[in-house]
């Protein structure tokens, strides 16, 4: 079913509508779109293919209606102002470069609560009352399982800011997203542990979500059979846990030398920390705390004493990195964007690339009337094959064939004062 003939899923939502915000992009001379960090995206316009030039369009800028599906209220709204801090630094920075040619972006920020919930009242509302040609949306990957069949049958694009292998195990062909999969996180991470440090014994509690036991079995898949090693304990735990000692006793009879926190609350993670200094020994001196792209957030600045935090590792897509102009210049209209004037971390960044991803693939669509029947087709097909550098790496869409397009991560380390570095791969 085409976009332009979507039917509604849900009876009409009164109280979800949301000021939409309009944000213009300035066109540019040059044939080829400078994404975040400077890459070149050139791939072949479909208005050039003769099949479709009966499609494309001169003149006057046309506008691609995003929908922006966030937390906006509940104990999740902060995530759905870093959303929009980062889709305005984005679109600053297109403005300033000229980077956008031929369309202009409008976005409509919905509130899916950050909930699964959540999701498909958003989702409707993206689809059948705000008319998307594409959505950015969801932190949770069991959200976008819910709202990705509903992409799929109305044919407009979705661009997830998840990180779960299961968002793109489904065969989803309308899901790209923007970020590595905790599969991928979880590799590294065992890379700087194994191959780095030299660890061969490790500990491993993880939240019990789709995600966290993915990671969990691939952790313990890829160990036994490219290290030959065995996770010392492996215990699952729920959002509701306020004690770990019974698992850190486990760890420390089992002799770890590190142990993997794979959660979803940073302060589940500091009463972790806690439980192993009271019952085993001095972090990380003597053990090593490692943890999932949660313990990257800014988040943990509000629930870690800065003490407490340093010498704490994670595997993550983004990075501060002050030799880099596009991440600097993303800390600075971010933190000019954001209510609190707080500096970026890995979701911020993850919206950020999905603006330069979407912007790098109307450039290569070239113009295109949004109003035909397969623009949303026309525009998905160019974000599956879409090449650009953003500020968490270099993504390449077109060497996956399931919406990934980021195949490496790094590991940073939190320093003193709430600082973070990266210390893998040098």
């Amino acid at each position: 079913m085409m976009k332009k003939k979507w039917m509604k899923l849900l009876a009409p939502l009164t109280a979800m509508a949301m000021a939409g915000m309009a944000l213009t992009g300035c066109s540019g001379g040059a044939e080829e779109t400078t994404a975040a960090g400077g890459g070149d995206t050139s791939a072949a316009s479909s208005s050039e293919e003769g099949e479709d030039a009966g499609e494309a369009v001169t003149g006057e800028k046309q506008v691609v209606k995003v929908g922006v599906m966030c937390p906006m209220s509940g104990t999740s709204a902060r995530f759905g102002e870093l959303y929009q801090a980062s889709i305005d630094a984005a679109m600053k920075a297109i403005e300033e470069d000229g980077l956008l040619k031929d369309y202009t972006l409008e976005f409509e920020y919905v509130d899916d609560k950050g909930a699964t919930d959540g999701a498909p009242a958003a989702a409707t509302y993206v689809l059948d009352q705000y008319g998307a040609d594409i959505a950015i949306g969801h932190m949770l990957t069991t959200m976008v399982l819910v709202s990705g069949p509903m992409f799929e049958e109305a044919q407009v694009p979705l661009l997830g800011i998840v990180s779960g292998p299961a968002s793109v195990s489904q065969g989803f062909e309308y899901l790209c997203i923007e970020t590595g999969t905790d599969l991928i996180q979880a590799e590294t991470l065992l890379q700087y542990l194994v191959e780095e440090k030299g660890y061969e014994r490790l500990g491993m509690i993880h939240i019990n979500t789709e995600g966290g036991s993915s990671a969990a079995d691939h952790i313990e898949k890829v160990m036994k059979e490219k290290y030959g090693l065995e996770l010392v304990s492996r215990d699952a735990m729920t959002t509701e846990d306020t004690d770990f000692t019974a698992q850190v006793l486990k760890m420390k009879d089992g002799d770890a030398q590190a142990v993997i926190f794979w959660g979803l609350n940073q302060s589940q993670g500091n009463v972790c920390m806690k439980n192993i200094e009271q019952s085993w020994g001095k972090v990380p001196e003597e053990i090593l705390f490692a943890g999932g792209t949660s313990m990257a957030q800014n988040q943990m600045t509000e629930t870690w004493d800065a003490a407490d935090l340093e010498g704490v590792v994670f595997p993550v897509g983004y990075i501060p990195d002050e030799s880099n102009p596009a991440i600097v210049r993303f800390i600075e209209d971010f933190k000019e964007a954001d209510v609190l004037g707080q500096d970026p971390a890995d979701v911020p960044a993850r919206v950020y690339d999905a603006v330069f991803h979407l912007v790098t693939a109307l450039n290569n669509l070239g113009p295109y009337d949004v109003e035909a029947e397969d623009f949303s087709v026309k525009l998905n097909e160019q974000l599956r094959q879409a090449s650009f550098d953003g500020v968490q790496g270099h993504f390449d869409y077109s060497a996956f064939d399931n919406g990934e397009g980021l195949a490496q991560m790094s590991i940073g380390e939190w320093g003193p004062d709430y600082t973070q570095r990266k210390v893998y791969p040098q």
